[in-house]
């Protein structure tokens, strides 16, 4: 039955990727409102940077996937924040609420603001400072359906990049998850950012698409052990992930002829994969780890990689919060390193019913 069930979502997987192929296959740099895929929480950026199958009562993890919103959350409050690069900031807030007879649902701000930046003229002359601020407000929320779960997110999208530049545009989030009877075993499923550009930034022009995406992943977390590991596939609707840069240097034999590239099959495949574990000490104390592959790919130097594309992060639970710190590389050296912190409280007494 575990077997079988393991098939059916490779097969859904794989028909979800190849028809997401026609009409929303894209690259990096041609897709707006990019701020949409940062990271909610600090124990997601120890795992890797996205997780969607892991289901517990961490609030975050709904808008990663609206069918992770169970009523285990019920009446936790969130609060994430992370000085990322080069003097951005940016921050997640949420809420997470049950019904009987209707669902579980949830509410969240993630904000993104560029610190003070200096204008200039096309002639150079400075001009007066400006920020880039992006915001998106999610509502969402999830049902049950035997061992499944479906859900939803509603998205409103603000972004202003400078004086007289903004833009306006609407977004939604399909996800489904299973779990298993013994709560060891998961499985998501989820179709990010389908939407549309309200209005462009000029006011003129055509619209941009946005950042659309396939992901899925499994959760387990094992019997006789205290760890939990997931493995998530990202870019679904995109097969090929690797861009070769024109203007990289060639490298050549002792002859002076161009030494070209091997296949690079491996590499093709694990661009897709984000790997992460979490060990347990006890129920108070986390450790966690994640390895990104694209992003390692991506990022790392010419000559070495270094901890590019590894993250790190520890977790303090108790009855009434969680505190979540993680770590992620971005490039070599301790200024390409970003570290975010995630607190959640509960404000209500947990779900009694937990039904929905």
């Amino acid at each position: 039955m575990y077997f079988r069930f393991v098939k059916r979502i490779i097969l859904l997987i794989l028909l979800i990727g190849v028809s997401a192929l026609s009409g929303f296959s894209q690259v990096g740099g041609r897709h707006i409102y990019d701020f949409l895929n940062l990271i909610p929480s600090a124990r997601i950026a120890a795992l890797g940077g996205v997780n969607v199958s892991t289901i517990d009562n961490d609030v975050h993890f709904g808008s990663q996937n609206p069918a992770l919103v169970t009523p285990e959350m019920h009446g936790r409050a969130s609060l994430s924040y992370s000085p990322y690069l080069a003097g951005i900031h940016y921050g997640y807030s949420g809420y997470s609420h049950s019904f009987d007879g209707i669902g579980s649902f949830h509410t969240a701000i993630q904000y993104m603001n560029t610190g003070s930046m200096q204008g200039a003229d096309e002639f150079g002359n400075f001009t007066q400072t400006f920020s880039a601020q992006e915001l998106v407000w999610m509502i969402g929320g999830s049902r049950a359906w035997r061992g499944f779960r479906y859900g939803t997110n509603l998205k409103v999208i603000s972004s202003s990049l400078a004086p007289g530049y903004g833009s306006w545009g609407m977004a939604m989030d399909l996800g489904g998850t299973f779990r298993s009877k013994d709560s060891l075993f998961s499985a998501g499923l989820v179709l990010r950012n389908m939407g549309v550009q309200l209005s462009t930034y000029t006011g003129t022009g055509s619209r941009e698409p946005l950042p659309f995406e396939v992901v899925a992943g499994i959760s387990n977390k094992l019997r006789y052990m205290p760890m939990r590991f997931s493995l998530t596939f990202i870019q679904l609707e995109h097969p090929d992930l690797i861009i070769d840069d024109p203007d990289a240097e060639v490298e050549v034999d002792l002859n002076g002829n161009p030494i070209l590239p091997g296949p690079r099959i491996a590499d093709h495949i694990f661009r897709h994969f984000v790997f992460g574990t979490e060990f347990y000490l006890g129920s108070f104390m986390r450790l966690r780890a994640g390895y990104n592959h694209l992003r390692r790919q991506e990022l790392r130097g010419t000559s070495r990689g270094g901890f590019t594309g590894f993250s790190l992060g520890v977790g303090i639970n108790t009855q009434r919060f969680a505190f979540d710190y993680g770590f992620r590389s971005y490039g070599i050296g301790s200024v390409f390193g970003v570290h975010q912190f995630s607190l959640t409280v509960q404000l209500a007494q947990k779900y009694q019913s937990g039904q929905q």
